[in-house]
């Protein structure tokens, strides 16, 4: 999930450097912040896909263990056979 202390950490640092820095730096500064929300961003999707993939696993298993109780098959024959 996004860091939002971090983030926010940032934000304030950046506003902090604006009164006492040249634009050069500002604008490394500020180069590093878009990359810090850019990660932060990434990591977030991903473990939102992961979540998805996890949830989608999960249905279809209990879809097979469902069809199976249908056609009188017990998983528990499966794994000791």
């Amino acid at each position: 999930m996004i860091d939002e202390f971090h983030v926010m950490y940032m934000y304030k640092k950046i506003q902090a450097e604006a009164a006492t820095t040249d634009m050069k730096t500002l604008e490394q500064l500020l180069k590093k912040f878009r990359q810090v929300v850019a990660e932060r961003r990434e990591e977030y999707y991903q473990e939102i896909d992961e979540k998805k993939a996890q949830k989608l696993r999960a249905k279809r298993l209990q879809q097979l263990i469902e069809k199976m109780r249908r056609d009188r098959v017990s998983p528990e024959d499966i794994y000791h056979s």
